[in-house]
């Protein structure tokens, strides 16, 4: 029978140097060997997957949905399959088992060297001791390659004994060179003691690894906390090396078979190899340790040593392995992370649904007072001034000159009020509508908070607390501050105007030799352009220019006024196809007179809540989603789940 020792930190067969990550008269199975070609993709799939994760993971958790880092997915996509694609492959082997199992000796007599001091008591160990082949630490981050430790270099014994809350990983490089290159060997705490930070760390570590040395004894190989510990691994498709220490040699070594049916069908590990290591004291003491195979209980029926086959086996196929297992959990139906994206998108249709009832709830129509008409049409009749000819323009001076004698007559007699008079009554009524429709405004969303507890969280603390008289007096400030006629304002009739005409030569030449040959019957049309106000008309008519009355995204605040179309001049033109661009100017007006409010709502009332609300609600049409489920496809296609 074969015995296979480790000696003075060389990896050898009996007395026989192995050499780097090569086994002597080992045959390799070329077939089996990966193509750079497939890990190329699955590397270039995991790099976005984590990357497309990070980015939704903020919104995620404003959304309410699960915390990513608390699914069963989480680890093994960052923990075990991130660190490895952006790098030739490492294969990370973790000697792992329960408390006083011999770890620690089994770790030492792999590596051929002290790494963790064995002790006779249960749970010393705390800290994880890597392995390293020489001049490793160099050429990586071993921070990425073991998330969620703090790498400290090794400085004796006792380092890994250290009694500390931070996860370190105590790491030292394998002095001689004959650790294969690519081979990463660690020594873990107890997966079973007293100390639950020890369950987290060798978690971790299992996690990264791609091979999990099984350390047993007859008393640990069937606990709860150890069956557990390996199913998981089983799970995430690692390869593992089963080890039963302590073992009467060669009494037991027919007992091992009934042991490792058990321990296999508790936690569907399938070994690699199964050896059993005798339990002599002296050797322990000397910190030396024998490894029997049992080729009756190895699937290849080898009698290869653990560190020969360590050191020969396939690499990247191991490594392909250890990440499709890794995937497995990552894609799985019930659990992966496409549940996580299920989870994501219906706390996003919570928000949509919200915004729903906000838009219902947050419209609110402003009423505001007839246009004063005289202002739109003031406008019109500049644009039209420059193109009309100096008879028409001579006959308007005579009219305009009778019109203003008429007008000074009713104001003396008291028919008529001034044009200051009319401006300030109609300012005075405009205020008092933009303060009734702010009042609506806030009495609509108090009862969407009511109705939906996510509209309640954004804006209830908003309209609890702020001081609502400073909203109406923003709203006072921002309405003096508003000339009648803005420049914007200006503007966006002169580029309305400008569209129409180009859009409609001929209508304007008939306008303009309608005003000319009907100079001398000028009282009906002036007077008929002169009444002429502006249907009530979507506010959203009037968009153009910078005008809008878009409330954010809550809805419309819907301007209008009770004026018609009247006069037979009126009359003339709306048949001539004028109707719809004199609306949109009068609504335009109109709609910038609501913007005031549009905006106190936003900038005082609200701020960004609503651009937040917005954003949540939108928050399953990011592309990250689509293209994170479209990767989940691949990845099963290319590990053939599809």
């Amino acid at each position: 029978m074969a015995v296979w020792e480790s000696v003075e930190g060389r990896w050898v067969t009996g007395n026989r140097p192995l050499g780097k990550g090569r086994s002597a008269g080992v045959e390799h199975d070329r077939s089996a060997t990966a193509a750079p070609g497939e890990f190329m993709a699955w590397s270039a799939r995991v790099s976005e997957l984590c990357h497309l994760v990070e980015t939704l993971a903020p919104t995620a958790a404003a959304l309410g949905a699960p915390d990513p880092a608390a699914a069963p997915w989480h680890g093994p996509l960052f923990g075990k399959l991130r660190p490895q694609v952006s790098r030739s492959p490492l294969l990370v082997v973790a000697v792992c088992g329960g408390t006083n199992t011999g770890k620690s000796l089994i770790a030492n007599t792999l590596v051929g060297a002290e790494i963790s001091r064995s002790l006779p008591e249960a749970a010393r160990t705390r800290h994880p001791v890597a392995s390293l082949p020489r001049g490793l630490a160099g050429r990586i981050e071993l921070a990425e390659l073991f998330p969620g430790f703090t790498p400290v270099a090794w400085a004796d014994e006792d380092d890994a004994l250290a009694a500390t809350d931070e996860d370190r990983l105590v790491w030292r490089e394998e002095p001689t060179g004959s650790q294969p290159e690519r081979l990463v060997l660690l020594d873990t705490p107890d997966i079973d003691g007293t100390l639950r930070d020890n369950w987290q760390r060798a978690e971790l570590v299992r996690n990264a690894a791609d091979v999990v040395v099984a350390v047993l004894t007859q008393q640990k190989y069937n606990d709860a906390v150890v069956r557990d510990f390996f199913t998981a691994a089983a799970g995430a498709g690692k390869a593992v090396l089963v080890v039963f220490n302590m073992v009467a040699w060669p009494q037991q070594r027919e007992r091992i078979a009934g042991w490792l049916a058990t321990f296999t069908a508790e936690t569907g590990v399938r070994p690699m190899a199964v050896y059993a290591a005798p339990h002599d004291f002296a050797a322990a003491e000397a910190g030396r340790i024998a490894f029997h195979p049992l080729p009756e209980l190895t699937p290849d029926g080898s009698t290869l040593g653990p560190a020969e086959r360590l050191a020969g086996c396939d690499f990247d196929r191991i490594k392909l392995d250890a990440m499709t297992g890794a995937l497995g959990v990552v894609l799985d139906a019930r659990t992966g992370l496409g549940t996580w994206l299920d989870a994501y998108e219906q706390a996003a249709g919570r928000w949509r649904q919200a915004r729903q009832l906000l838009a219902q709830e947050g419209r609110v129509r402003v009423d505001l007072p007839t246009a004063p008409r005289e202002i739109v049409w003031n406008e019109i009749w500049k644009w039209l001034e420059p193109r009309r000819s100096g008879f028409d323009l001579a006959v308007s001076r005579v009219y305009r000159v009778a019109g203003r004698g008429v007008t000074w007559a009713a104001r003396r007699v008291g028919l008529a009020r001034s044009e200051s008079e009319r401006r300030e009554d109609f300012s005075v009524v405009e205020l008092a509508a933009l303060k009734q429709a702010l009042a609506d405004f806030v009495e609509r969303l108090d009862d969407a908070c009511r109705r939906d507890p996510l509209l309640a969280g954004v804006l209830g603390p908003r309209l609890e607390s702020a001081d609502r008289a400073a909203w109406y007096a923003d709203l006072e400030r921002r309405h003096a501050a508003l000339p009648l006629v803005s420049e914007d304002y200006r503007g966006f009739v002169r580029g309305e105007l400008d569209r129409f005409a180009r859009d409609n030569p001929q209508l304007v030449g008939w306008i303009l030799t309608g005003l000319n040959v009907g100079a001398v019957a000028r009282p009906a049309i002036t007077v008929g352009l002169g009444l002429a106000g502006a249907a009530a008309v979507p506010a959203a008519a009037a968009t153009a220019g910078g005008l809008t009355t878009l409330v954010h995204h809550v809805g419309d605040v819907v301007v209008g006024t009770a004026a018609t179309l009247a006069g037979e001049g009126a009359l003339g033109l709306t048949a001539a196809g004028l109707k719809p661009v004199i609306e949109t100017l009068f609504a335009g007006w109109s709609a910038e007179r609501g913007r005031i409010l549009a905006e106190t709502l936003h900038d005082v009332v609200l701020g960004d809540r609503l651009a937040e609300i917005d954003r949540l609600a939108a928050a399953a049409a990011r592309p990250e989603v689509a293209r994170a489920r479209r990767l989940l496809v691949e990845s099963a296609r290319g590990a053939g789940r599809a």
